[in-house]
């Protein structure tokens, strides 16, 4: 009885420490870019979106004009997709950073809501282009 008692009590201690740290990791976000074509944002608001690797943030592009656009980040580009097409009035897939280098070592314990990689990326609409940017932290 004592050994079935200890038993019950240890695998209610385990449980309670999974989810203790389930509970620690705070949920991904998913960032949602909106191609409006006004030039003092870049083409897009927010101007700069920032992204968790670890947390397996995810970004979108949502375009709010009437013609095609298509997001590039060239050869140094953190997804898998490239270039992302995204229709008139459409939006684009989830985009995981899965191609993003890792932070340098000890940025993760030292600096964690820093961004420790810059992006800059081609928003081309109908022959007009924009420049806006995104980062990574860890």
């Amino acid at each position: 009885m004592r050994k079935a008692f200890g038993i019950v009590i240890g695998c209610t201690l385990l449980c309670g420490l999974v989810m203790a740290a389930m509970l620690a990791v705070p949920p991904a976000e998913n960032k949602l870019v909106m191609i409006n074509g006004n030039l003092e944002t870049g083409g897009v608001y927010p101007p700069l979106f920032v992204l968790s690797k670890s947390g397996k943030d995810t970004v979108q592009w949502k375009n709010e004009l009437s013609v095609p656009c298509t997001v590039s980040f060239g050869r140094q580009t953190p997804f898998l997709d490239e270039p992302i097409d995204i229709p008139a009035l459409a939006t684009s897939k989830e985009h995981e950073p899965v191609k993003a280098p890792d932070p340098p070592k000890g940025w993760k314990e030292t600096k964690p809501n820093e961004i420790y990689k810059v992006y800059k990326y081609t928003v081309s609409c109908d022959g007009t282009t924009f420049d806006p940017g995104g980062g990574m932290k860890p």
